[in-house]
């Protein structure tokens, strides 16, 4: 008798770790059930194992564990798959799964079938479209670090004015300042795809600085990324509105997707980010900084607590997330905005389990299992190397560690607020460490945070029963 077949494709924002994390999950539910299993992932270094066309079709199963919208989705049309979002698979794979292989395809080529997704609510929904945004605004914010960074260590030893080095460095600054445009012009295509791209690119320019410069306009607060977030939203459900009810002949199509569309969604663009959307959350951003700013030292640990919290509050989810946009569109825009309360609180918790997978068992019994052990060790190097999502297999066991993460990074913050330690620049890995204001203070912030979350969790996690000493 042939194996039962169970395919899947698993993608999550940031395409790092949920991704794979539900993969495995998959892999190891199938595996175990005596199923034949291929996942396809679309992560961070593209797609790989990608399921073909006979996969699908000769598959029993087809399970999508996503949180954005995926490549080439019209090869599930007739496959009735089972679409989740990956940290739902994760937690319930014995649950879901199960239902998944009940299901029945059809496999018929007479008529499509859509793909039986799980109903989101209003919250997910929004949630996810700026999901999508962020998942595409990383990769300008990496680049653009990163050309600084070797700019701005390259000037540690040589001096880099009129060299290829200086212009890295501008370059890194400028790619920097895209990173809205992108943002805004993703969320409004995981809304309305393509039509919405360019308008909301160009309301995502109006948001920020590259406006600012090009313009030459000297009295002006950007919007930033609650702005972005504004005209994502605006031009996504506009762009559909229009495509959805203005109904032509099918050759004055061309017309209708070519001219009336972007013109109307130009104009619509243009007049709401000048007249509503600018000065409204300008005036919200410009109130923030000076409120912030009047409040001197304590303005600056009150706003790198919340930064910090927001941070590690969901270990690269959606707050994590906001809170480092809010923390980049902030940079430099006063004495007491700067990066140092993201980048700890991204990497704080991560270290932190992985110091707790290293010190456990050597003071009193083991509390993780040998498989927690490596995970955690893996978790370090990760954190090491700027990225959170190594911790979050800790926080899904025991969702009580949260406060433990947040209180961590709050404590190594604040101790780099006291230290007077600054960080301009986005790089939370531990090359990064070396371009703040004091390297060293930095250093010790990271290891006193760390080590609150390791000596806490190893104190409230119960001994491991199958652990040996």
């Amino acid at each position: 008798m042939a194996k039962k077949k169970l395919v899947a494709v698993t993608a999550c924002p940031t395409g790092i770790a949920h991704t794979f994390m539900a993969a495995k999950k998959i892999q190891s539910w199938a595996e175990k059930q005596g199923y034949e299993v291929k996942v396809e992932t679309q992560g961070s270094d593209g797609v790989k194992n990608k399921l073909t066309a006979h996969d699908i079709a000769s598959a029993d199963a087809v399970v999508l564990a996503v949180d954005v919208p995926i490549m080439d989705m019209e090869r599930f049309d007739n496959a009735n798959p089972l679409q989740v979002r990956t940290q739902e698979l994760i937690k319930h794979v014995d649950v879901l799964l199960p239902e998944a292989m009940k299901r029945e395809k059809d496999k018929s080529t007479s008529g499509a079938v859509l793909p039986v997704q799980e109903k989101r609510s209003a919250y997910q929904v929004f949630i996810g479209h700026i999901m999508t945004g962020i998942s595409y605004m990383l990769p300008v914010v990496v680049l653009g670090g990163l050309l600084m960074a070797v700019a701005k260590i390259t000037g540690e030893f040589i001096d880099i004015s009129g060299t290829p080095v200086e212009t890295l460095d501008r370059l890194g600054f400028m790619t920097i300042k895209f990173m809205y445009p992108i943002f805004a012009a993703y969320l409004a295509y995981s809304i309305a795809g393509k039509p919405a791209l360019v308008p909301a690119f160009i309301g995502g320019v109006m948001s920020d600085e590259v406006y600012k410069r090009f313009f030459g306009i000297e009295v002006w607060a950007p919007s930033g990324f609650f702005g972005a977030i504004a005209i994502g939203f605006l031009i996504g459900y506009l762009v559909r509105y229009l495509n959805d009810t203005i109904k032509v002949k099918s050759e004055l199509t061309t017309l209708k997707t070519m001219l009336l569309v972007p013109l109307v969604s130009g104009v619509v663009m243009v007049l709401t980010m000048e007249y509503a959307i600018n000065p409204f959350f300008g005036a919200v951003n410009m109130a923030m900084v000076k409120l912030f700013t009047e409040a001197g030292d304590a303005g600056r640990g009150i706003y790198s607590m919340v930064i910090a919290a927001g941070t590690a509050f969901d270990l690269g989810g959606p707050i994590n997330k906001a809170a480092g946009s809010v923390a980049l569109g902030l940079n430099g825009m006063g004495e007491n905005f700067d990066l140092v309360a993201r980048e700890l609180g991204i990497v704080i918790p991560p270290i932190g389990v992985g110091i707790a997978a290293l010190l456990d068992g050597k003071f009193r019994p083991r509390v993780f299992s040998r498989e927690e052990q490596t995970v955690g060790k893996t978790s370090l190097m990760l954190g090491l190397i700027g990225i959170s999502e190594g911790a979050i297999p800790f926080i899904l066991k025991n969702p009580k560690m949260i406060p433990i993460m947040i209180l961590g990074s709050i404590i190594g913050t604040q101790l780099a607020v006291v230290l007077n330690v600054w960080q301009s620049l986005p790089l939370p890995a531990v090359w990064g460490w070396f371009l703040s204001s004091d390297p060293v203070s930095y250093t010790i912030s990271v290891i006193v945070g760390s080590s609150f979350i390791a000596i806490a969790l190893l104190l409230c996690t119960k001994p491991h029963p199958k652990s040996s000493h």
